[in-house]
């Protein structure tokens, strides 16, 4: 049984890290996930949030902040694709106000309000993902009719897959 699991991560513009590692701890929309060697293959949203890589004994080794994404696992492998990461050292909370404060645009300010809140001991979950489907239609939604309309989507999905 394999010991360490192969993790890579990407951005749009290059393969940020690929080393393998004990576990890794990846911030899914409705909840963190802890990764280990000999997984189920799995797919998963990504929220905003801190990435965490640990060692043999459970220690975190390396955190990184990420900016949303994807992350697939197969075949003792996680592939983590990201909009942005940073290395969680390399930002002070004087640096991530002055980048929120001059963001450009609504992803860069949260990811950014995602730091400081992370830096203030704030920990709560983003849900960018879905309220990106929200607001792209313009309109009020409820969070019963949000999860009514992805019930119904998750049932297309279903039937797609028994067609192919």
């Amino acid at each position: 049984m394999a010991k360490e699991i192969k993790l890579s991560i990407a951005t749009p513009s290059k393969i940020y890290l690929e080393t393998d590692v004990a576990s890794v701890i990846i911030p899914a929309v409705r909840a963190d996930v802890n990764i280990l060697p000999q997984r189920a293959p799995s797919v998963f949203v990504l929220d905003f949030g801190v990435l965490q890589i640990l060692g043999d004994d459970g220690a975190v080794k390396s955190k990184y902040f990420i900016q949303s994404g994807m992350a697939e696992i197969a075949d003792n492998q996680c592939k983590v694709m990201t909009q942005g990461i940073i290395p969680y050292e390399d930002v002070t909370f004087d640096e991530a106000r002055k980048k929120f404060e001059t963001a450009q645009d609504e992803q860069e300010r949260l990811f950014f309000q995602m730091i400081l809140d992370t830096q203030l001991g704030i920990q709560r979950h983003y849900l960018r993902t879905l309220r990106f489907f929200v607001d792209r239609k313009k309109e009020t939604i409820t969070q019963e009719e949000l999860i009514s309309h992805i019930k119904a989507d998750l049932e297309i999905l279903k039937q797609n897959q028994e067609e192919w």
